[in-house]
């Protein structure tokens, strides 16, 4: 495109007692009377004066054998009968007293485990039905969720990971990998592998988060940029949601109003051309530098100056906004300008200031005839390489993963305030894209890209993020000056590589001899 902007266990038998004749009456254990045997007391010797004839051998005697046998059948009944009776009273002792008298077997359970997870952004009312699931299911894992302060949270989650007592799970931004990277403890096997997260999520989440086949983390939203319009505004004028640039450019020229004697802009347009009151600048003009095909990191050539003309010219040609108007959010829910491109948690602030406002949001503006490009700005959660409990951290991340985890913070999240955030799983982002602030941005994540510019990242001044944005903001504040064109985007590029190479992310840039 010339001059526009263009966009990419047998039981023992007991022996029954010998047969005997019926007890006496009298003494149910004696038998009863017979005929007597004889016995030693009633014999009568053989005449004792005479000797015995030679070779005479008396008889034998019979008595003791017929004492030895009714005592026998006197005794073995009775220690059979004994013997039965202790066998059944020792059987009904085992049944009704065995397991009282037992001694008990010692179980020991097993200690519970408390993970320190450093959150951001969540407070732990909507944090705290995620935990709740993941604790019924492992209650021998105590999630402490400790909600940080964005302030100065990059620089102090980078000390507290190096610490040795360090949280165990953490919430970084993807554009905080190059610095965190050796921090963090990739995903061990039979946790969260790389291909259910590509599987299960959308492609940027693959892109941000794996290298080398290893997970660094997971999301639970993605982030994008939507084109927040006041449809009574269109309406009044009967204009139609623009869908490209171009139509976007036409729409807030015809929106716009201004005061016939001063000029002054009284309502904006578009919220787009300048660093000073568009939030989320970065994003913007960053999204349509990538749709535009120019790589982030070699940032050179004439689409780099047209782009950026395009858009300061929002300002500097074309008069749909100025710097007079307030931050662009602020403006928007004020009916102060008619459209603005923010990401979806700005549709809560836009409700808090004016509820009765008539608005809704489509997809962010694309070239025609050319493939959609979008923009993402992810938020994960990591595992801290100096965690004292890494299998267990990895899996409370790996359900955090989870669809039924994201369904549970997405309904905990519309409870809370009403405006939940994309789910990053793409199960869950289908059925939330029935939420019609949240669709375009849904729409948009098959096709969104991102880069080390992303803006209210909370990074230090001195930080990979900020340090880029300070580039091109320079770059935009030097096309709204007027300075040369060239030389302003040379010093975007030599910028950005000077930065990407220290942080590996592009080659050093080879010095140049002095002549």
């Amino acid at each position: 495109m010339d001059n526009q902007f263009p966009l990419p266990g047998p039981t023992a038998m007991v022996p029954g007692p010998t047969p005997m004749t019926p007890a006496s009456p009298l003494n149910p254990l004696t038998p009863s009377p017979v005929s007597p045997s004889p016995t030693l007391s009633n014999l009568t010797p053989p005449e004792e004066a005479a000797p015995p004839p030679p070779g005479y051998q008396p008889p034998a005697a019979t008595g003791a054998p017929v004492i030895k046998a009714s005592l026998a059948r006197l005794i073995l009944p009775i220690g059979v009968g004994l013997i039965v009776i202790g066998l059944i009273a020792y059987i009904i002792f085992r049944l009704f007293f065995g397991s009282k008298t037992q001694a008990p077997v010692s179980v020991t359970p097993s200690p519970a485990v408390t993970l320190t997870y450093f959150g951001l952004w969540e407070p732990t009312s909507v944090m705290k039905p995620v935990i709740d699931a993941f604790q019924a299911k492992n209650p021998n894992i105590v999630i402490d969720y400790q909600m940080q302060s964005s302030q100065d949270y990059q620089d102090r989650v980078k000390i507290a990971l190096q610490s040795s007592n360090s949280p165990d799970i953490v919430r970084l931004h993807t554009t905080w990998l190059p610095l965190f990277a050796t921090d963090l403890l990739p995903a061990p096997p039979n946790t969260l592998s790389a291909t259910e997260l590509n599987t299960n999520f959308y492609p940027i989440v693959g892109k941000l988060l794996v290298a080398s086949n290893q997970v660094y983390g997971a999301p639970m939203t993605a982030e994008g940029l939507g084109l927040f319009v006041n449809t009574a505004m269109l309406q009044q004028k009967q204009l139609q949601p623009p869908k490209t640039w171009e139509d976007l450019l036409t729409v807030a020229k015809a929106v716009k109003e201004a005061d016939p004697l001063t000029g002054k802009i009284t309502r904006a347009g578009v919220a787009l051309g300048n660093t000073t009151n568009v939030e989320n600048w970065p994003d913007i003009v960053s999204l349509m530098l990538l749709q535009a095909g120019i790589s982030l990191t070699d940032i050179q050539g004439s689409e780099v100056s047209t782009t950026l003309t395009y858009y300061t010219d929002f300002v500097t040609k074309h008069g749909v906004w100025d710097e007079t108007m307030p931050p662009s959010t602020v403006a928007f829910a004020n009916e102060k300008v008619a459209m603005i491109i923010a990401p979806s948690w700005k549709a809560r602030d836009i409700k808090a200031i004016n509820p009765g406002l008539s608005w809704q949001v489509f997809p962010v503006p694309q070239l025609p005839d050319v493939d959609p490009t979008n923009w993402a700005s992810i938020w994960f959660e990591g595992v801290s390489k100096n965690s004292k409990h890494p299998l267990e951290a990895w899996k409370f991340v790996s359900f955090l993963a989870s669809a039924e985890a994201q369904q549970i913070l997405f309904d905990s999240a519309t409870t809370d305030r009403g405006f939940p955030q994309p789910p990053a799983n793409k199960a869950v982002a289908e059925t939330a894209s029935k939420n019609p602030v949240l669709a375009p941005f849904i729409a948009e994540l098959p096709t969104a890209k991102s880069f080390y510019t992303a803006s209210m990242t909370q990074d230090s001044k001195t930080a990979l993020n900020s340090r880029l944005i300070k580039y091109l903001e320079d770059a935009i504040n030097g096309l709204i000056a007027h300075q040369e064109t060239p030389k302003v985007v040379e010093a975007l590029h030599n910028g950005f590589v000077q930065v990407l190479s220290q942080y590996g992310l592009v080659a050093a840039p080879t010095p140049t001899p002095t002549p």
